[in-house]
């Protein structure tokens, strides 16, 4: 099968339909691209610094595509971090939480009581 017939069947499809297949071919071609060319991607996580990326690097990575997303609870920020790393592997609720521990520490972000983020500092 090839491009051209693949090309006429998807446009039987119904629009519904059509979006989805459109995302997982996004989300196949970014994992092959993650594969392919591994020195694009933020290497290892929290957890392994070892590999060339410190623990300040990985912090800056998520504060600054997070002030673009401005997720307003704690549970969606969680969800935006754990997003972040999803083709490397994934990351636990105790990495998440370290990061988001030590972007207020570093006066980034503040959750109060109620668990509602306030940005503090921009990218």
């Amino acid at each position: 099968m090839n491009y051209d017939e693949i090309a006429a069947l998807c446009q039987q499809l119904g629009y519904r339909d059509k979006l989805r297949l459109a995302q997982m071919l996004i989300q196949l071609a970014r994992k092959e691209e993650e594969n392919q060319n591994p020195q694009n991607r933020i290497e290892g996580t929290w957890k392994d610094s070892s590999k060339g990326q410190n623990n300040l690097q990985v912090i800056q990575y998520v504060f600054e595509r997070i002030i673009k997303l401005k997720p307003t609870r704690r549970s969606t920020l969680q969800n935006s971090i754990d997003a972040m790393f999803q083709f490397q592997g994934g990351i636990s609720e105790f990495e998440q939480e370290r990061i988001i521990a030590e972007l207020q520490r570093l006066q980034y972000i503040r959750i109060d009581e109620n668990n509602k983020v306030t940005y503090l500092k921009k990218s």
